[in-house]
């Protein structure tokens, strides 16, 4: 008779453990958005998430491990959010496939300000630069690349050249980098809609009559 496979029943402390390391993650996140990297200590980081500096070593043996795992979490996070945004338009027409991308920007899963300290803490500190540049540039290299190629393909339609759609990408995406930088530097300013509303009226400006509302 032909072997009957086992499954291993799930073990309780792997989801408590899951659950302990998100809630680390999560205050650090706020922990960082409140003091800053230089100012984000072992303490303050346990003390956020009420548990003890113990238990937090158990989980994270150091606070370098911690901001690995930390990066790793909002990379992904956002990751998620602008595959799904993409995915929701697949084959749709370049405009359509171009809103849902900025909207995918401010998603208020990741436009907020404890999120956006987080991102700016690490664009900011030379020596987090220098260890998470690689995972950075392959990042907002994907979304720049694929903005400026669904760019290219309504500038084609429009007859506006290859070149001039290369720096329409570039515009946007600095538009995008500013509204962030704003909402960092004062959270009462953010509005979703109002951002999202602007980087369209760059396209409206550019494509008229051709971004859907």
């Amino acid at each position: 008779m032909p072997r009957k496979s086992i499954r291993k029943p799930a073990r309780p402390n792997d989801s408590i453990r899951d659950r302990r390391r998100r809630e680390l993650i999560e205050a650090t996140i706020t922990v960082i958005a409140r003091h800053g990297y230089a100012g984000t200590t072992v303490a303050r980081v346990a003390k956020e998430a009420r548990l003890s500096v113990g238990l937090m070593n158990f989980h994270f043996k150091s606070k370098d491990i911690l901001f690995d795992e930390t990066f790793r979490f909002i990379s992904t996070e956002y990751d998620g959010v602008w595959r799904e945004a993409t995915a929701k338009v697949k084959g749709a027409p370049p405009a359509v496939r171009l809103k849902s991308m900025i909207e995918a920007y401010f998603d208020p899963r990741i436009f907020t300000h404890r999120k956006l300290a987080v991102w700016f803490a690490f664009w900011s500190d030379a020596n987090l630069r220098d260890r998470y540049r690689a995972l950075v540039l392959r990042v907002e290299r994907r979304y720049s690349r694929e903005l400026e190629r669904t760019l290219r393909e309504l500038a084609k339609g429009h007859d506006i050249a290859v070149a001039g759609a290369a720096v329409m990408g570039t515009s946007l995406t600095a538009a995008i980098d500013g509204l962030w930088l704003q909402f960092m530097l004062d959270p009462k300013s953010a509005n979703r809609q109002r951002a999202v509303k602007t980087c369209l009226g760059l396209l409206e400006q550019w494509f008229p009559r051709s971004v859907p509302a």
